[in-house]
């Protein structure tokens, strides 16, 4: 009888032993409830994934992760097109520096910056994973390409106080005002990854001083339409518009201006054999002189052909058609023409 209770006993506290491991192999790792706990936030930035399957786990914690530490701090795709554009030349890495402040390459910015797999957890249904990098490691990363940046700002700016043409020297400065402004965005980005609650950003002095210098250069750097009065209202408010967005002061009652800018536009009814609707075919080109140095710019030329269900309403989006193609077309064409001149 007494072995009889004896083994019952010993099955019984086995049985509890069995349990009690059954359920702490269930039981949620801290590190998925308390993350904070095992990875301390002073040294990792970390962000939790979930999914049906750890692949699909393991990009959502990198997706949380990108979102973290790029919420506040974006970089539009004008401004990471215009930096490639810029950089062409240069001695740098530009497909890291595009990962660092492009918000479109999660998978690629994530690569650069080191993120690891620190955790995985499987509780039956459901995979989870901690993802996360070390903070002042890969603020080195950041600290390293501004540092290369800055080199190339120096250099721009040394060159635009040594030139003696104005519109170069406005060229050099506003290609040293775009890197800075990148500067900025990765000065931001490792800020936010330090944890910084007092931002030490002296890019933002630099980009302010190189600021001053464009404004100054303003002054000099003057535009006249000639013929302006020739032109709809809308297109010539659309050409002063794209120059003084480029750096130009418009001057319609200077006597020598640095460009002087030679709009044609012209249009005539266009027949193409329908009777519902009434077109206009148009050409727009625009000569550009630069009185000082007498760079040779290219003429600028667009045709096309606008229609509508009435003649008024034809001249009309003709009109609309080619204020767009200066807001655009021309305006890309003026920046690439201007770009080329400090190459």
């Amino acid at each position: 009888m007494k072995k009889s209770v004896a083994i019952l006993l010993c099955l019984a506290g086995a049985f509890f032993l069995l349990s009690c491991g059954s359920s702490s192999s269930t039981r949620a790792p801290l590190w998925l409830t308390s993350p904070g706990e095992v990875y301390a936030e002073s040294r990792y930035l970390t962000a939790i994934g979930s999914g049906p399957s750890l692949q699909q786990a393991q990009n959502s914690a990198y997706g949380n992760l990108a979102r973290i530490f790029r919420a506040d701090v974006q970089a539009n795709q004008t401004m990471v097109d215009d930096f490639l554009e810029t950089m062409s030349n240069e001695d740098v890495n530009l497909e890291r520096i595009t990962s660092l402040i492009s918000t479109t390459r999660i998978e690629s910015n994530l690569e650069v910056l080191n993120v690891q797999t620190y955790e995985t957890y499987f509780d039956g249904e459901t995979h989870y994973v901690l993802a996360g990098f070390e903070r002042l490691r890969t603020s080195t990363i950041y600290s390293r390409e501004m540092a290369n940046n800055e080199m190339v700002i120096d250099n721009l700016r040394s060159r635009a106080n040594s030139e003696q043409s104005i519109i170069k020297k406005l060229g050099l400065l506003r290609s040293a005002k775009l890197i800075s402004d990148v500067n900025v965005n990765l000065s931001q980005q490792r800020d936010h990854i330090l944890n910084r609650s007092v931002p030490f950003n002296p890019e933002v002095e630099t980009r302010i001083e190189i600021e001053t210098e464009i404004e100054q250069l303003k002054r000099q750097a003057t535009v006249r339409i000639r013929n302006s009065e020739r032109l709809p209202n809308e297109l010539n408010s659309a050409l002063r518009s794209v120059f003084q967005g480029l750096g130009f002061t418009m001057g319609d009652s200077v006597t020598n201006p640095l460009l002087e800018i030679i709009p044609n536009f012209e249009k005539q009814p266009a027949n193409i054999g329908r009777d519902d609707a009434y077109f206009i075919a148009w050409n727009l080109s625009i000569d550009i002189i630069d009185n000082q140095t007498r760079t040779d710019f290219r003429q600028f030329s667009h045709s096309s052909r606008s229609g509508a269900i009435s003649a008024d309403q034809a001249d009309r989006r003709t009109t609309r058609d080619a204020k767009e193609t200066i807001e655009k077309q021309f305006k890309t064409f003026l920046d690439s023409q201007l770009r080329n001149l400090i190459k």
